[in-house]
């Protein structure tokens, strides 16, 4: 039986390498946006093996190997990087004014770049996280305005989309999070390998540790290598008790044999859908090749969609070059992560502590989503920069009950009659949901600012909320289906500044699913 070291050789003529320690998330060309949906996991997961399985039928040397059997994966002694491969260095943030100062290395001249990382949403308000900077060198600008951020878009698969009126750039805050690391064991690590990775996993999380005083981030620590082995080894917020299980490391002990990411990212999901309190919860995923012997009989889609609808975020770390990239950009895009490759166990500690410190420079927007959609693409736009950028990522607005999106009606002040020529596209949306969901009711809520008496908002929140279900009645609905409230200013969705009763976000018309 041949090792993994041998069917990597001949993977690598058709598996492209990255030129960059840090890369952007699978592209958002025609081949993988979200037109394609969470089925296109599926397309890259099949992808490799039916690649193998027309290898073994022309090359007699493999002929002898079957997928999915291969029990004991041979250590790989040295991973050859790209000649244009940046290693990693320690990350750097800087103004927009200061970006470029910095030596040019390999005739690479530094380029912004913007990523959309880790989106979230909860009933009411949707979360995306966005950096500016080059991924290559490591270098981030640290001065992004409100100003820089020309649109958020949602988009769905079929290119229905609309542009988000109601968000703010949040402030830099305490966050309580949630890593969990899955760590590869397979026997291509080998002994040493392992055991670096074990010891760069715990200085990353106690350097982590030291930047959060309140101790508000929790750790899991889960290894796995194939056929079902996969051990959760402890998940706490004490840096002493993780110690104990990572130093001294231990190399392969127990483990050695093949891989198998999807049951072991399956397994992490699982676990960390238990947390019910932390705000922002990511895996953070360490593999050093292709999945060969998963057990579970769910498709790879079915997996990253237990991880979206539980708000988990997957970030995917390809080490060497055997890791199937595409299947690893794949993973990262869908789940709303970023994909790192790296080649040498030298940089272990120095990624992890990057990611780390990454995670908690990132900004955040919170925003109302305007569609709901189960498939949606997050795309940001910026401007005031050197040049116009975008970046996307995989977000869900599920129709279930109690999640709400908001309506972008421009009523005419003191008014509760609709501008149909004007927001016509906002209403079919919503006409068009109630006739594709039959069984839904909804509740039209109707709010407002602090500006007036208390009793007049009450007033025209209410008549704004039952003009909206009257539009929809006249167009066929069923009147029973529609229930409507109008909450004035009571209950605002974007907080005020100092005493002033005026603020744009919080006039609105949401609509919530009632069932």
């Amino acid at each position: 039986m041949k090792n993994k070291l041998l069917i990597f050789l001949f993977l690598g003529s058709f598996l492209s390498l990255t030129s960059y320690a840090q890369e952007v998330p699978v592209s958002t060309g025609p081949q993988t946006t979200v037109t394609k949906g969470l089925k296109e996991l599926d397309r890259v997961a099949t992808k490799t093996w039916e690649e193998l399985k027309r290898i073994f039928k022309r090359e007699k040397p493999l002929m002898t190997y079957k997928i999915g059997t291969n029990k004991h994966e041979t250590v790989v002694k040295q991973h050859q990087a790209p000649p244009t491969y940046f290693p990693v260095r320690n990350l750097v943030t800087t103004s927009k004014d200061q970006f470029a100062a910095v030596a040019v290395e390999k005739d690479r001249v530094p380029q912004l770049e913007a990523k959309a990382l880790f989106p979230r949403i909860t009933a009411t308000k949707g979360y995306v996280s966005f950096k500016v900077g080059d991924l290559g060198y490591q270098r981030y600008l640290n001065d992004i305005k409100k100003e820089n951020i020309e649109k958020l878009t949602l988009r769905r698969p079929d290119s229905v989309e609309c542009i988000v009126k109601k968000w703010v750039l949040l402030p830099k805050r305490e966050v309580k999070r949630h890593y969990s690391f899955v760590l590869d064991h397979s026997g291509s690590m080998g002994d040493y390998r392992a055991s670096e990775l074990q010891e760069s996993v715990f200085e990353a999380v106690q350097a982590n540790s030291q930047r959060d005083p309140k101790a508000l981030t929790t750790y899991s620590i889960q290894k796995f290598d194939g056929e079902g082995n996969i051990r959760h080894l402890i998940t706490s917020s004490e840096v002493n008790r993780l110690k104990q299980v990572l130093v001294p490391p231990i190399g392969l002990a127990g483990f050695g044999r093949s891989t198998a990411i999807k049951d072991a990212l399956y397994e992490a999901i699982q676990k960390l859908s238990q947390d019910s309190s932390s705000d922002s919860k990511i895996i953070i995923l360490f593999t050093d090749g292709e999945t060969n012997t998963d057990q579970i009989s769910l498709d790879l889609s079915e997996v990253i969609r237990l991880a979206i609808d539980n708000n988990i975020n997957v970030i995917p770390v390809g080490f060497g070059e055997y890791v199937n990239e595409e299947y690893l950009k794949t993973i990262a895009y869908y789940a709303g992560g970023e994909f790192y490759q790296i080649y040498h166990e030298d940089e272990f500690a120095t990624l992890f502590d990057n990611m780390l410190q990454d995670i908690g420079l990132n900004y955040e927007l919170e925003f109302s989503p305007c569609m709901f959609g189960e498939e949606v693409e997050i795309e940001l736009s910026f401007k005031g920069l050197d040049t116009p950028l975008k970046a996307t990522t995989f977000f869900s607005t599920p129709a279930r009950e109690g999640y709400t999106i908001d309506l972008d009606i421009l009523f005419k002040e003191a008014s509760a009659e609709i501008d149909q020529a004007a927001d016509l596209e906002e209403l079919e949306q919503l006409l068009l949901l109630m006739q594709a969901k039959t069984d839904i009711r909804i509740v039209v809520e109707g709010h407002t600012d602090k500006v007036g008496t208390e009793k007049y908002n009450l007033d025209l929140s209410l008549r704004r909320a039952n003009a909206v279900k009257e539009y929809l009645v006249k167009k066929g609905i069923d009147s029973s289906r529609i229930e409507t409230k109008g909450y004035g200013w009571s209950t605002p969705a974007y907080p005020y500044q100092g005493t002033e009763k005026e603020n744009p976000l919080n006039r609105r018309i949401e609509v919530k699913i009632a069932n």
